[in-house]
């Protein structure tokens, strides 16, 4: 009776209202994951010249609305845990006047996001994904079939320089309007059907081909987490999708990722929350001593070859590298951080406070296997996805996740679980 009655649209206000908050959810996940490829756009067409200012307040506007849509989950756990964070930055920020605010956005983002997915369930959940992928997919195909074409509408090159994501003076060796990472060539050629796409890389709405590979990571979360062996449950659909990503995107890190994820997925382990926890710490110690195998006296880490392995590197020798002051962001880091997540977050937030987020992430309350699965899973993701940049805070690929969590924490879940 009350599904019928919200299909109809016959809701008392009350109700009305709180299911069009949930609905919302849907369209800021969209928006987010798009706008990017809108302002580039706007401005490949020279309709507005498009800067890194404009672009954070759009990023704000979205956030305020999801704020307004969610305000009522504001509650004193909530007020504790940011003031305590932003005590503490603004604490060491009078040691260390460089600190940037930044993380403040990025635990905006994970929690505005969740609680909208939260308010959705898994219905919202579910839409937002059918639209993700339809618009994902469709303008991928553009891209593939129209290059020339599709450059000449969306300049991503220009837009990230105009945006201060890549400098004015970085070469462009394939010549195009793709982004720096758009092809590949030489040594480094496609791992998928090179004789089909030639050494290029299929971005679609996300302008690099990095956030397609991620986006393909957080869907095979969801499936590993909520598909069963039932009609209508397998995501047999969603499964393809991600495999479509991964090849459009020719992404290494995904493909490695969806096989260690449902190693752990079909593990003992897949539930605890104590391996969860220590998962980060684990990974971080092991990149250090790698980093201490590969030092080089008077030297400054540095990117030395822009693949996987060479991010690993590059974030165990820049941990390796650092002192105590670096891990408790009491002291800024001599070397640029956005590049390596675990260096990132150490030093915008402090070892000690990013353990305490960590702890509350990994033993939240889970009333569900899905939740239980999904928290296990997207684990895993933050723990490798960390080790090689800070992608994981982009709000394009971040509302999609953090929404998807939400859903599997909603009270709608955990009553289909219990029927």
């Amino acid at each position: 009776m009350t599904t019928s009655v919200i299909q109809t649209g016959f809701l008392p206000g009350a109700a009305q209202r709180v299911h069009a908050r949930a609905g919302v959810g849907v369209w800021l996940v969209v928006l987010s994951a798009m706008f990017n490829l809108i302002m580039c756009f706007i401005n490949t067409h020279g309709w507005l010249r498009v800067n890194a200012t404009q672009l954070a307040v759009i990023e704000l506007l979205i956030m305020m609305v999801g704020m307004l849509a969610v305000r009522r989950a504001v509650n004193a756990r909530v007020v504790i845990i940011t003031a305590l964070v932003i005590g503490y930055m603004v604490g060491a920020k009078l040691i260390n006047p460089g600190l940037s605010f930044k993380f403040v956005h990025d635990l905006a983002i994970i929690w505005i996001f969740f609680e909208l997915g939260k308010m959705g369930g898994m219905e919202q959940a579910q839409i937002a994904l059918r639209y993700m992928v339809f618009l994902i997919l469709a303008c991928a195909l553009v891209e593939f079939l129209f290059p020339v074409q599709y450059g000449q509408q969306f300049n991503i090159w220009q837009y990230y320089v105009q945006k201060g994501g890549l400098s004015a003076d970085t070469v462009n060796y394939s010549n195009t309007t793709s982004f720096v990472s758009g092809s590949r060539s030489g040594s480094n050629a496609r791992t998928y059907f090179p004789s089909i796409f030639g050494g290029r890389r299929i971005a679609s709405i996300f302008l690099e081909p990095v956030s397609i590979g991620n986006v393909a990571g957080i869907i095979f979360c969801w499936c590993l987490a909520t598909s069963r062996n039932y009609k209508n449950e397998r995501e047999i659909g969603l499964y393809l999708a991600v495999a479509a990503f991964i090849v459009l995107g020719d992404s290494r890190f995904a493909t490695m990722f969806c096989l260690v994820v449902t190693l752990v997925r079909f593990s003992p382990f897949r539930e605890s929350a104590i391996i969860t926890f220590l998962m980060p710490f684990f990974v971080m110690i092991a990149l250090t001593l790698m980093g201490s195998l590969h030092e080089i006296p008077g030297w400054l880490p540095r990117i030395t070859h822009d693949d996987f392995s060479g991010r690993l590197l590059f974030s165990g020798q820049l941990l390796d590298y650092w002192g105590l002051s670096h891990w408790f962001a009491l002291s800024p880091s001599p070397v640029y951080t956005a590049d390596t997540g675990y260096a990132y977050v150490s030093n915008s937030v402090g070892l000690i406070f990013a353990s305490v987020l960590w702890f509350l992430f990994s033993f939240s309350r889970s009333h569900s296997n899905a939740q239980r699965l999904m928290r296990t899973c997207l684990a895993v993701y933050f723990v490798t996805s960390l080790s090689i940049g800070a992608g994981i805070f982009t709000i394009k690929t971040a509302s999609l996740l953090w929404f998807l969590y939400g859903a599997t924490a909603s009270e709608m879940e955990n009553r289909r679980v219990k029927n």
